[in-house]
Formats: structure tokens, C-alpha cells, sequence
């Protein structure tokens, strides 16, 4: 995105030079899922608000960090709401973020295992070299060769194309998962 409709459509910090994310809120409550019902330290975060977030930090290049800013009525004005919800935030992006980390060590682990099974797979039709003359021989060897090449493509096509896709979520959540949160109140 250019830096001058970036400019336009968000709002710079001038304490921290951030952009800023702006929220607005009828109540402390809204930051959480409706759904869940446990004590107010350890609900959920709402999905919407989430897709909100990731969605309006995916238009901020990832070089900036965000700040976000919570809107709500002066009335509401809580100190220790405003501390749980920081930390809820907090701790909602940085838990993600963790468990798109151990998701892509498992893919790591997937990709090395496809690999090395193509490997064996296409060796094994070169070392043994059967199926000359016989139908069923040489189509099982057929069959080694197409196993082998569809192994090393799934081992290539994450390392290519879906390693990118898990990195730029983790990027997001990390960078959420330290922005600055800031409450203002309507006059």
C-alpha cells in the first residue's frame, strides 16, 4: 500500500510514531466473545474483533508496528477493565502466535519426512530396477516413480508456497500481540 493513502487511512501516533488501529466500543464487554461465559480474566477474545485486527494489520506493512486504540463512553471509564483487556489482547495474539510457531516446526518435520520418503521411493525404482518385460512389475515401479515425485511436490509446494502463508500470521500476531493498547473516552 502507498504510504500516502496508508497515511490517509490511518492515523499516526505521534508519541510512539505507530499507526493506530482504532476500535470503538459500547462496553468494556464487546472485546470479548458473547459465547464464552467464563469469568471476565479469562474469556476469549471476540472472532470478530479479531478478523478486525488481523485484517486492518495486514493493510499496515509489516516494517510499522500498530497501536490500538479503544474507544468507549467516559461513564465506563475502569482502570482494571482496561488492564485485563490489555492483557487478554495480549495474551490472545501471543498464544496464537506460539501455536502457528509449533504448526510450522510440525510442517518443518512433515517436509523432511515427504522428502526423504521420495527419495527412498525414487531410489528404490533405480537400485531395483524390476519390472523389464512384466506388467505388474513394471507398473509397481511405475507406481514408486509417480509416489516419489508426488512426495518431493508436497514437500516443495509448503516450502514454496504454504511456508509464506503461516510466516506472514505469525508476523501478524506477534506485531498484535505487542502493540500498544490505548483507552479514550468520549467527552
Amino acid at each position: 500500500m502507498k504510504k500516502e493513502l496508508l497515511n490517509r487511512l490511518y492515523e499516526k501516533n505521534p508519541d510512539t510514531g505507530n499507526y493506530i488501529i482504532e476500535i470503538a466500543l459500547d462496553k468494556y464487554v464487546d472485546v470479548f466473545n458473547e459465547w464464552d461465559h467464563a469469568s471476565y480474566r479469562k474469556r476469549d477474545m471476540d472472532p470478530e474483533l479479531a478478523y478486525f485486527l488481523e485484517d486492518c494489520s495486514a493493510e499496515i506493512p509489516t516494517r510499522y508496528d500498530v497501536d490500538l486504540f479503544f474507544y468507549l463512553p467516559r461513564q465506563l471509564k475502569d482502570s482494571e477493565k482496561e488492564t485485563i483487556i490489555g492483557s487478554v489482547v495480549k495474551n490472545y495474539y501471543a498464544f496464537y502466535s506460539n501455536l502457528e510457531r509449533k504448526g510450522i516446526r510440525e510442517a518443518y518435520r512433515r517436509t523432511l519426512t515427504h522428502i526423504m520418503v521420495s527419495f527412498g521411493l525414487l531410489a528404490s525404482t533405480y537400485v531395483l530396477n524390476f519390472g523389464r518385460g512384466n506388467f505388474v512389475l513394471s507398473t509397481l515401479q511405475q507406481g514408486l516413480t509417480v509416489g516419489g515425485w508426488v512426495f518431493l511436490w508436497e514437500a516443495i509446494s509448503f516450502f514454496f508456497f504454504k511456508r509464506s502463508e503461516k510466516t506472514a500470521k505469525i508476523s501478524t500476531y506477534e506485531r498484535l500481540a505487542r502493540a500498544n493498547i490505548f483507552f479514550k473516552y468520549d467527552p
